[in-house]
């Protein structure tokens, strides 16, 4: 049975995302797993002589966590369950440590089949769009993430794009994108800008694509650049009705050109369009 990770702070915005983890889970067949973690505060000792204020202080912290998850994980239980989601499909984790570190060694002991997280959807730089634990985990593990923004909402995935640079790296990463296109029912479309002076390779290495994917459904369809790489890509899921982006892990910059426009057209993409991250091989 696959899993489906889907760490949350309890807050709105991973509310909304565990509702459209939810939906995926069904449709891939996959079990879910909560998990909240907590970064303890340090304490600098004031008082030499008096250690166990320190430890006293710690525990009061721990408490204070574990409350808040047993005081949440029942609210989303009863959320999965009105859902129609199974319960005994749901597993809930509390773990000590930065997000991104209990994710990795987490994703050290289980495969996990995707990890599933919340995202700010705010203008900016990357870290207050995606939010900085997401943009870390994304960082810190192999598995594919997807980040949900704040008024995604899971009517189904039908259309799905994926970007490339027809490099042969990215091919694992466009295969798992089919197969879980297949397992959702969505159309798959593989884009990449062109300017006029590549057209001709280009179209060289799409047709080669097209032949080594065609066992699969898909289309490639190459793209004339309007201004940047990143306007011509957002203006083609905003004008496609585009139920999901699949991009591919190289650099920073290259999320952070994605991201950082703040016009309305731009925030559209940026507040609906969930956005699958998968690693370079």
């Amino acid at each position: 049975m696959r899993t489906i990770l889907f760490p949350t702070d309890f807050s709105e915005l991973a509310d909304n995302a565990f509702i459209y983890a939810l939906h995926l889970a069904k449709f891939v067949d996959a079990n879910v797993k909560v998990l909240h973690s907590y970064m303890s505060p340090v304490f600098a000792s004031v008082h030499p002589g008096q250690p166990d204020i320190l430890g006293e202080m710690y525990a009061n912290v721990e408490s204070t966590e574990r409350e808040k998850f047993l005081n949440n994980t029942p609210r989303l239980m009863q959320l999965a369950m009105d859902y129609g989601f199974p319960e005994h499909r749901i597993t809930f984790l509390l773990e000590e440590g930065p997000v991104a570190s209990v994710v990795r060694e987490l994703s050290m002991k289980q495969k996990f089949h995707l990890i599933v997280m919340g995202t700010h959807g705010q203008s900016g730089f990357l870290d207050r769009i995606i939010g900085s634990n997401t943009v870390s985990v994304i960082n810190s593990v192999k598995t594919p993430v997807i980040a949900v923004p704040p008024h995604a909402r899971f009517c189904g995935i039908n259309r799905v794009v994926f970007t490339t640079l027809f490099r042969e790296s990215d091919k694992t990463a466009l295969r798992e994108a089919l197969i879980m296109a297949k397992e959702v029912g969505a159309e798959t479309t593989c884009i990449h800008v062109v300017s006029n002076s590549d057209l001709t390779k280009v179209g060289r290495h799409m047709e080669q694509w097209h032949e080594d994917h065609k066992k699969y459904v898909v289309q490639f369809k190459l793209l004339d650049k309007v201004e940047t790489v990143e306007h011509t890509i957002t203006n083609y899921i905003l004008d496609n009705n585009v139920d999901m982006l699949a991009v591919i892990k190289r650099n920073r910059n290259f999320f952070d050109r994605l991201f950082k426009d703040s016009t309305t057209h731009n925030l559209t993409f940026h507040t609906k369009v969930p956005i699958i991250v998968y690693h370079e091989e």
